[in-house]
């Protein structure tokens, strides 16, 4: 008895780093919230450093740029939402109690 697995002529086989880039990006409305609500903005880059972080752990500050880079190029909104969400997070770096607290959501 063979176990032989059927699959449609379509299918295609893709990692997890692949699908993240063709799962879409931001829409416009979480692009003008990233903008214009410094919480949203802080948070959602906050939490996209932690999470790129933890997907790549032994080269997350070398990588780290030209990720976010090939994110923006996507389309508008990407780049509005890459742009908003960079400035809140490294404009609470300013502060000692931001940066300390950057730190720890990152590294958490």
């Amino acid at each position: 008895m063979e176990n032989i697995m059927m699959l449609p002529a379509s299918y295609c086989v893709m990692n997890e780093e692949e699908m993240t880039y063709t799962s879409g990006g931001a829409n416009i409305v979480q692009a003008a919230a990233a903008v214009f609500i410094p919480f949203y903005g802080w948070f959602a880059g906050v939490a996209g450093v932690r999470d790129y972080r933890k997907s790549h752990p032994k080269d997350w500050t070398s990588t780290g740029p030209d990720a976010l880079t090939r994110y923006m190029d996507k389309s508008v909104a990407n780049a509005f939402y890459g742009l908003g969400c960079t400035f809140w997070t490294v404009s609470s770096c300013f502060t000692g109690v931001g940066l300390l607290i950057n730190a720890l959501v990152i590294f958490s």
